[in-house]
């Protein structure tokens, strides 16, 4: 009997080992920034995946944006070579993201693309379908053409009034900001009040059909990310009411959290952790101080229901007694629970208290041969420096599963968990190669090297949304600082061949590519 067990189980795993081998996932990016596409590829390859994406100019870009239905009519042709499709509803109803903000499409054209998702399962029945999208985001302000070209001067008036909206709708709006409201409301120009919220309102009927789709189970899972949201705002009022149609949805469906650019990241993970019958058990540890309680910058939830919902939604499950752990994700937290940005004159390489015994504890971690993925969330727009130098001192991040620190904090976690996640099944040149890019990125460039770069620019007269005739000369200095940076600091990790380039023309974002 015990042979015969034996037998079943040995063919068992190697059915599921060569399976795990041949498995293909297609994926569909919301643009072609790094963050949105070649990082996920990148990874979902370095753990053994297969990947599909779309041809180059089916994808967007920033001023180039994608056409939905030739997208769709890739994505119907193609949807039987893989095992899995990881796709972003933002890139196949609108365009991509910046496009679901300032698209001029019919409410019918809109509706015509959401009734496609029902034809894939019935061209490909067995696939799993992950998909992720949006609530069109408010930020406080905007430039450089990633909001319709009125909110340049008018986004802060726009804001302001959403989110005295959102507090008349729950009740809790004073009599001065009802004056206030009222001020603002006849202000502000009529075609620029029509044009914003009509096409708010598409897109919340359209959110209403994707949830739709998830509650008769045409997706698999779905998560609708609150880009660049705030606690009052057109999002949070937004996100209020769409919870009276997804409360009652399960967590291994759907979920809801801020940000946007960690959403593909996050759904390639679920979809690999699937194909594959991994279920990773996940500890958090954070820094002393304000921890989970934390509310960052650009969101309006405390950290720790966030981290669990993305941890849950990557197809890991979090334990809160570590009997067997598959992966340490070590949170960076600020010690009073204030997000300030990477620039501040305040992250500098001065050590705390706080961030000592940070470091002693995922030490501790390491030394007791556990995976540890690293989340620097204690800034925004970049990563600790005092953390980091104390992590290169001593020897510690060439030992680390995964590190990011980038953009906001949500922006980050799915980094670290995704990568975290899917890096016991790389090589360590492959682990490593996608943590020197990380390092690179989001301590070297976004922390220190951009604000430097930043001067030159300026120096020149540039603008820094926009480096036309200057981006020779910002990518060689950027290339010169990060090649400085990475001798300096980065302990056991030599990027000796890599480049950088602005995917985007802009300062915001850097791309460097490591051979």
């Amino acid at each position: 009997m015990k042979k015969v067990i034996l037998v079943i189980v040995t063919f068992v795993t190697m059915t599921l080992t060569q399976s795990a081998l041949a498995q293909t996932i297609l994926y569909i990016p919301a643009d072609n920034r790094p963050a949105s596409f070649d990082y996920v590829v990148d990874t979902a390859k370095a753990a053994g995946m297969n990947v599909i994406t779309p041809p180059s100019d089916l994808v967007s870009t920033r001023t180039n944006f994608s056409d939905p239905d030739r997208l769709w009519t890739w994505l119907l042709q193609n949807c039987t070579k893989a095992d899995a499709l990881v796709v972003s509803s933002d890139s196949l109803l609108y365009g991509g993201l910046v496009a679901s903000r300032t698209h001029q499409f019919p409410e019918q054209a809109l509706e015509n693309r959401l009734a496609n998702f029902e034809k894939i399962k019935q061209i490909n029945p067995s696939v799993q379908l992950y998909v992720y999208g949006t609530i069109m985001r408010t930020p406080r302000a905007s430039a450089g053409g990633t909001e319709p070209p009125y909110y340049e001067k008018y986004g802060p008036a726009i804001f302001l009034t959403t989110a005295l909206q959102d507090k008349k709708d729950m009740g809790i709006i004073t009599a001065d900001e009802t004056t206030k409201l009222d001020s603002l409301l006849t202000s502000l120009p009529d075609s620029v009040k029509q044009d914003w919220f009509s096409r708010r309102a598409k897109n919340y009927k359209i959110n209403e059909g994707l949830i739709a789709d998830t509650q008769n189970s045409t997706f698999d899972y779905f998560i609708l990310g609150r880009d660049d949201c705030s606690p009052f705002s057109r999002s949070h009022y937004e996100s209020r009411h769409l919870a009276e149609l997804t409360n009652k949805l399960p967590v291994y469906k759907f979920t809801t959290f801020p940000g946007a650019d960690q959403l593909g990241m996050l759904m390639v993970t679920r979809a690999i952790n699937n194909l594959t019958f991994n279920m990773p058990f996940v500890v958090v540890h954070y820094a002393p101080g304000a921890g989970g309680r934390t509310v960052p910058t650009y969101e309006d939830t405390a950290i720790e229901r966030t981290i669990t919902a993305q941890i849950i939604a990557a197809g890991g499950i979090v334990l809160y007694k570590p009997l067997h752990t598959d992966l340490v994700l070590a949170v960076d937290t600020p010690e009073n629970g204030v997000t300030l940005e990477a620039s501040s004159p305040v992250n500098k390489q001065t050590i705390k208290p706080a961030t000592i015994a940070f470091v002693d504890d995922v030490a501790r971690s390491l030394d007791a041969n556990q995976h540890v993925s690293l989340a620097a969330i204690a800034f925004s727009n970049g990563a600790d420096n005092a953390l980091m130098h104390e992590l290169a001192r001593r020897n510690m991040l060439t030992r680390l599963d995964a590190f990011s620190g980038w953009n906001t904090a949500c922006n980050t976690l799915g980094y670290a968990i995704g990568q975290g996640m899917l890096a016991p099944a790389m090589t360590p040149d492959a682990k490593n190669r996608l943590l020197t890019l990380r390092l690179l990125d989001d301590w070297a460039y976004q922390s220190n090297i951009r604000a430097e770069v930043s001067k030159i620019l300026w120096a020149h007269g540039g603008d820094y949304t926009h480096l036309n005739a200057l981006a020779p000369l910002l990518t060689s200095e950027t290339d010169k600082r990060m090649r400085a940076f990475a001798e300096q600091n980065f302990t056991g990790i030599s990027p000796k061949n890599f480049r950088v380039s602005f995917p985007w023309n802009r300062m915001f974002e850097a791309k460097p590519e490591v051979d």
